[in-house]
């Protein structure tokens, strides 16, 4: 493929991203971008982007809607908003997942006043933790809510923070199972409580407080003052490690946890279920 023809890829993949990213207007003057999830109205952004119930979205084509909020988040930091009497583009959603590290990634949003601008970089890392998606792009704010594509053209994540100089994405995985979540809630059956890494010899750790009887996790053999130490194989390392992997759950997924119990490490094999109708647990 000769330059021109790659340059003019990319330009035809970001002009058909900025078909399905929205301008959002917070209620403070504040500029972010949304992602089209549905032709029906639905458009999904950052939870930060929308502290109020109601929001101004411009979309590609220059309407100006009023968005109502319809679904929030604020410590996955995912918004959903509803827009009615418009003729919406979609994106095309992928699976990151398949993510290579190394791989192109495109992203789209609306930073300083730049309407549709576009950044091109690679995915820096795949965490054991699928809660975000890395990527060494350069990213500004205004491409907040927006996507992170593959030169496929598929969507793989929402543009959220920048750290280090990278960028992070929420994956669309955990952007679909915050949209479920009224629906079909995972359930594990457990309460815990972080331990200080000091405490079980310089890694984090979480102790289990209490646990359902019936449910996934009396199931998997965890009882009450077991120690929840690591995942699939991984100790945990940072203290929130925990909950980035129970943002990520989704029923009938089967894991195994590496648990301290009786003064010994075993392992416990664990599917998620789903929340009863009747119950609330952890």
């Amino acid at each position: 493929m000769t330059p021109q023809l790659l340059s003019d890829d990319l330009a035809a993949i970001a002009d058909s991203l900025r078909q399905s990213t929205a301008l959002i207007q917070g209620p403070t003057g504040s500029r972010g971008s949304g992602v089209v999830w549905e032709a029906s109205g639905l458009i999904v952004t950052n939870a930060h982007m929308v502290p109020q119930r109601r929001a101004s979205v411009v979309l590609a084509n220059g309407q100006h809607l009023t968005a109502y909020r319809v679904g929030y988040s604020q410590r996955l930091d995912l918004a959903a908003l509803k827009v009615e009497g418009a003729e919406l583009r979609p994106a095309v959603r992928g699976d990151a997942s398949a993510l290579r590290v190394g791989q192109l990634v495109m992203a789209v949003g609306h930073p300083q006043g730049s309407g549709g601008a576009t950044a091109l970089g690679i995915v820096h890392a795949k965490p054991a933790i699928p809660r975000w998606v890395q990527a060494d792009i350069a990213l500004a704010p205004g491409y907040s809510g927006g996507p992170l594509a593959t030169l496929a053209g598929e969507v793989v994540g929402l543009n959220t923070l920048i750290a280090d100089g990278r960028g992070y994405a929420i994956p669309t995985a955990l952007v679909s199972r915050f949209l479920g979540a009224q629906r079909e809630q995972p359930y594990l059956g457990i309460a815990v409580q972080p331990l200080a890494a000091i405490a079980v010899g310089g890694s984090p750790a979480w102790q289990i407080t209490q646990v359902v009887p019936g449910s996934p996790a009396a199931t998997a053999g965890l009882v009450a003052g077991d120690r929840i130490l690591g995942l699939n194989g991984r100790l945990f390392r940072h203290p929130g490690d925990l909950t980035d992997w129970l943002d990520c759950l989704i029923p009938d997924q089967t894991l195994t946890l590496q648990v301290g119990q009786g003064g010994q490490t075993v392992v416990c094999t664990l599917t998620v279920g789903r929340l009863p109708t009747q119950e609330q647990a952890a």
